[in-house]
């Protein structure tokens, strides 16, 4: 599986509420992974705080390799909460396993972040957040 390939799977399983889906894309080392017990505690989490957000479009702008086996990419993501449409990014930390990419971790940024053009947010962005929320 491919970076590109598993960011769309990621994305496929959350819009179609597929949270075991979502879990299973984590890698093994990723400190979201330390709030939950097993996949069954995500998923009952996911449940309660996902149901109401919706996925409504997702695109990856940019990539960076780091170094071997380990790549961020920028993600551009329109999401809505009770039919309300926001912009999100995501710098997304990605690490190859011998199973194949996972997702380890990632910083996220809002409107109010970056209330720019959502196709000219860049690395820069982020690297300059002054806040650098990393889950």
């Amino acid at each position: 599986m491919t970076p590109r390939q598993l960011l769309e799977s990621r994305f496929a399983a959350l819009s179609h509420v597929d949270y075991a889906a979502v879990y299973a894309s984590y890698h093994a080392d990723a400190p979201f992974l330390q709030n939950f017990s097993d996949c069954a505690a995500y998923v009952a989490f996911a449940e309660q705080q996902l149901n109401a957000v919706q996925v409504r479009s997702w695109r990856a702008l940019r990539r960076r390799s780091l170094a071997a086996a380990r790549e961020e990419h920028l993600l551009l993501m329109e999401l809505a909460v009770d039919g309300v449409g926001q912009y999100f990014y995501e710098l997304a930390l990605l690490i190859k396993t011998t199973a194949g990419w996972r997702y380890h971790s990632a910083q996220k940024l809002g409107q109010e972040d970056y209330p720019g053009d959502p196709e000219q947010i860049d690395f820069c962005h982020f690297d300059q957040a002054p806040q650098k929320i990393i889950y």
